[in-house]
Formats: C-alpha cells, structure tokens, sequence
C-alpha cells in the first residue's frame, strides 16, 4: 500500500485564503523592505538539522531589522512502521521542503528575530499494508489468504505553497561564526490514496470488499496526518556571516 497527504480548508470564504493571505502579506513585506537596504547589509551562508532534515540557507541580512532568508532541507526514511487496525503499513517518507521568509529583528542589537515567509514542502509517503490480524478473510463466505492482497500507497502532506510562521536567534549582525536557532509551524493538508492489489482482486466480489476497505483506511489515516493541521519546525545550525 501507499501513504499520500493532509486536511480540509480552514476558511468557510474562499478555500485558500489562509495560505493566500498570510503570503501575499510576505510578498508585500518583502518588497517594501528591500528598498530600505544600506551598504552594512551582511550575508550569512548556514547549516542546520532539525525537523525538517537537513539542509542549509542562505540569509541576506540588508537592514538593521530586516532579512531575507531562503533554505532548503530533506531527508530519507526507510523504516516507515504504522498499524491501523489490523493493517500493517511498511514503507519510507521522501522529503524535500523549500522556504522562503522575512526576518524581522524587533530590536538591532538582538539575535531575535520574528520570521513569516512562505513554505513548498513536498513530504511522499510511499508504503505497502498488509493484514496481520488472526487467520483469513472470510467476507462473502470467500477465504482471501493475507499474501493474496495487499495496498498499495501513497501520501502526501500538501500540494502547494504554505504559510510559516516562526521565531528564532541569529548572529547576522556579526560577521564570523555563528550558530542560529529557529521554532516555528506551517500549515498541511494531507491526501492519502490507497489501492487493492494482488492476485484475489481478480474475483470481482473480493475486489469490491477491499476497495471499501481501502476508503476507510484512508479515512483513519488522513486523520491521523492531520490530526494538528501543523507540520511543526524546530531546527539549529551553524553559520557563517560575510
């Protein structure tokens, strides 16, 4: 079987405005604030683990209190591991995610910073599930042996650019080494198809019972994805400022 993505809309108006919003926000930020850059701007190039993976950024510290910063981090899990009900799921999580943010630094003298930006993260889940309760299927008085079917699955966490918001410490006033911090969440909305497949799908009887039963796993399991509607960030690095 396969895993793929998360949640409802927010909104009641306009299905994307809490994405559309808080973007077109940062875009405005971002534009206005550039023309304030002065010939102190730094840049810093950094490394970072966390949540998210790993990955690195690039920030372009161009006043006092503003930055722009833009990353990329990702990781590869093969050991995906999750039962639901008595369906055993084994697979891996595929992650790539991109962000870009505006810094602000409320005080210019402070590594504090407040960050909103915006994030494209493309997290796959690919797995198989399988039966693993007592003995065999025996729906329609049809005997299904667990290796004769299985589902095939994908999800995915969201299929567009999301809003970020976060708070974090940076020593982009300083050049040399440094180390930055940063915790923050963006929205999900995860989708999930799951497929019957094996040798008893050829019996249309069978076919019909597990494509059922594939609806209301992927029910349960886009539940648990969304469950918090929030992919949450905490990650730490280190940097260097020019």
């Amino acid at each position: 079987m396969s895993i793929t993505q998360p949640l409802d809309h927010y909104f009641t108006k306009g299905p994307d405005m809490h994405r559309f919003i808080p973007v077109a926000l940062t875009s405005t930020l971002l534009a206005a604030s550039i023309g304030m850059a002065h010939a102190d701007d730094n840049w810093s190039l950094g490394a970072q683990a966390g949540t998210t993976g790993f990955g690195g950024n690039v920030s372009w510290r161009f006043d006092d209190h503003f930055a722009v910063t833009a990353g990329y981090s990702g990781y590869t899990y093969d050991d995906l591991d999750h039962t639901n009900d008595d369906v055993k799921y084994t697979g891996k999580i595929e992650s790539d995610i991109y962000s870009l943010k505006l810094d602000i630094y409320p005080w210019a003298t402070s590594g504090f910073f407040i960050s909103a930006g915006a994030v494209r993260p493309d997290v796959q889940l690919k797995a198989v599930g399988r039966y693993v309760g007592d003995g065999t299927y025996d729906d329609l008085g049809i005997s299904i042996e667990p290796e004769d079917a299985h589902l095939d699955g994908r999800a995915e966490l969201s299929d567009s650019v999301e809003p970020y918001l976060g708070i974090g410490w940076r020593n982009s006033a300083k050049q040399g080494l440094g180390f930055y911090a940063e915790a923050g969440a963006f929205w999900i909305d995860p989708e999930v198809s799951l497929t019957p497949r094996g040798e008893a799908m050829s019996n249309p009887l069978v076919r019909q019972v597990a494509e059922q039963e594939a609806r209301n796993q992927e029910d349960d399991l886009k539940d648990d994805l969304s469950k918090y509607n929030i992919y949450p960030v905490a990650v730490i690095g280190v940097e260097y400022t020019f």
